[in-house]
């Protein structure tokens, strides 16, 4: 009995513990939908879905023939307005209930103390995330922001021009200057805010703003690629009823055309911007400034939403800006002997086409880029040479955000080259006598920006972590010589696209076209951001100060006993 007793007892002891081991490996492992982690991990699947989905639809609506006809002008208006509408309501609700909750707070207090009711108050944010990186892209957010405000503050203008467009429209614009100027202030002032791992409405939020710079890019390239098709089709038709085929009669036609299609008169259900219209060269560098500053906008609301309740530390807001200008002589002045040689290039390009003389125009274009991207090249391999003396680090200022840009602005750079040695072959196997500069200049060119995205990539990881590289700071006159180097041709491909571009000829096809009108200004920005990038490494890399975390642990060493 005794023996019976104990076996009965231990029985009800090993249950009584399975159970209790059963319970608490409940506690420790919840079933998925009960886990804070997965809840968070499947919104986050649900709104990159949804930003996806929301692209692709923006994509078809821009390009069918269906959306873009009159008859379906006000659904394509309404389409936009919702669009932006949905942007402005989450910056608003941004704004009040999560950057600047000091208002809110105070009335909860007042309230609660009026009635005796405890009301939690919202938490002040905190600005230490990855953010828009460098202070040089912000600030060119900033300036591309504020020129992309006066393409759309001007198309309002436009709309009570000659016949006025439909109230809708106005609405329309009016809602696209409030959204670009929100995201200005946004991305210069609050762009490092860290948001909750568990603000849902956060991430469907980010990501709409994603979709819709997304969809502005898409947008304004189909703009741009209507209109010149537009003016391709009136100067044919005008063309081959009016005048005859010389070299002269072509140029003085371009000149007349223009005129005549800056003074015609607008629709009121058109679907053309007007602004391309009366301003012609300077609404393309508008239209290329917005475009560049989509493409910054949708990258940092990404990174935002990609590190959104990230716990590592970075460094937050600085007061003070310091900057070493050691050893950089040599470096400025050798740049802007070449600044000033492309101002030269620019200048009798505008010479030559005002007199005629197309062909001289294209030489100085092409040999002058030539040139430029040769010795940028030759800059690029001795600063390699040059930093091989420096330390590796794990991590770069800005890595995410920086790299991103980086590589679309790459891709934008290998398009518009392909497309231009695509054309060459076209018109070579046309029977056609293309220069053969052509084929040199893009080649020497896609190599050039190729190995410059590597040394970028590889230095923004370098760092001077002993005495002698600290005091000798080897490869920062050519650092400071290809920053210069790549502002010259963020203004020579900035010209280009007002004007017409080197190796593309008068008469494209449509999908030339578009390939040219959509890669173009992201040529412009690859410029403008390694030029960033480049002013980052130039400022970072050389400093002997370790902060936040680009501090490296120090290694002890103990001796055997």
């Amino acid at each position: 009995m005794p023996h019976e007793r104990l076996g009965v007892k231990t029985s009800i002891d090993s249950m009584l513990s399975t159970t209790s081991s059963e319970f608490e490996d409940d506690i420790q492992h919840p079933e998925w939908y009960k886990n804070n982690r997965a809840k968070v991990f499947c919104f986050n699947v649900i709104s990159a879905m949804y930003a996806f989905v929301l692209v692709i639809v923006s994509l078809v609506i821009e390009l069918s023939s269906t959306w873009q006809s009159r008859g379906m002008s006000n659904c394509y208006t309404a389409f936009c307005i919702l669009m932006y509408s949905i942007s402005i309501a989450f910056f608003i609700h941004l704004y009040l209930f999560i950057i600047y909750p000091q208002a809110l707070n105070y009335l909860i207090e007042k309230f609660t103390a009026r009635f005796e009711i405890k009301i939690r108050t919202f938490e002040q944010p905190k600005h230490d995330g990855e953010g828009a990186g460098t202070l040089y892209l912000r600030l060119g957010a900033l300036l591309f922001g504020l020129f992309g405000s006066v393409l759309y503050g001007t198309e309002i203008f436009l709309c009570f021009y000659d016949q006025k467009r439909n109230a809708s429209w106005i609405a329309r614009y009016i809602l696209a200057v409030i959204f670009t100027f929100i995201q200005i202030h946004f991305l210069f002032c609050n762009s490092k805010i860290k948001l909750k791992k568990t603000d849902f409405l956060a991430s469907f939020g980010m990501m709409h703003c994603i979709a819709v710079n997304l969809w502005s890019w898409i947008s304004l390239c189909m703009a741009k690629t209507n209109y010149k098709v537009l003016k391709k089709a009136k100067k044919s038709t005008n063309y081959t009823s009016n005048y005859t085929t010389n070299a002269y009669d072509s140029y003085y036609y371009d000149a007349t055309t223009e005129k005549s299609l800056a003074s015609a008169t607008f629709r009121n259900d058109e679907q053309e911007m007007r602004v391309l219209t009366k301003l012609g060269s300077a609404a393309n560098f508008l239209l290329t400034t917005q475009v560049e500053f989509s493409l910054i906008a949708a990258a940092v609301c990404f990174i935002i939403w990609k590190y959104k309740g990230d716990e590592t530390h970075r460094e937050g807001r600085k007061k003070m800006i310091r900057f070493d200008c050691k050893r950089t002589t040599i470096g400025i002045f050798a740049g802007l002997l070449i600044f000033i040689a492309s101002l030269v290039c620019i200048a009798m390009t505008i010479i030559f086409n005002k007199d005629s003389q197309g062909q001289s125009a294209d030489d100085v274009i092409g040999y002058g880029q030539l040139v430029m991207f040769i010795i940028t090249g030759l800059a690029v391999i001795f600063a390699l040479f040059r930093m091989r003396r420096l330390q590796y680090r794990l991590h770069s200022h800005g890595e995410v955000i920086d790299e991103i840009l980086l590589i679309v602005g790459l891709a934008g750079e290998v398009i518009y080259c392909c497309t231009g040695l695509d054309v060459y072959i076209h018109e070579k196997r046309n029977s056609e006598s293309p220069p053969c500069l052509v084929v040199i200049v893009f080649t020497v060119r896609i190599i050039q920006v190729i190995i410059q995205s590597v040394f970028i990539l590889i230095s923004s990881r370098l760092r001077c972590l002993n005495k002698s590289s600290v005091l000798a700071q080897p490869g920062k006159q050519t650092i400071t010589f290809m920053l210069i180097c790549n502002l010259t041709l963020f203004l020579f491909h900035t010209y280009e696209t007002i004007e017409s571009s080197f190796g593309f000829p008068t008469n494209l096809s449509s999908n030339y076209s578009v390939l040219l009108y959509v890669s173009s200004p992201l040529v412009v920005f690859y410029r403008f951001h390694s030029s960033a990038c480049l002013a980052e490494i130039w400022k970072v890399t050389y400093s002997p100060k370790q902060h936040g975390h680009h501090k490296i642990p120090k290694v002890e060493v103990h001796e055997a006993a």
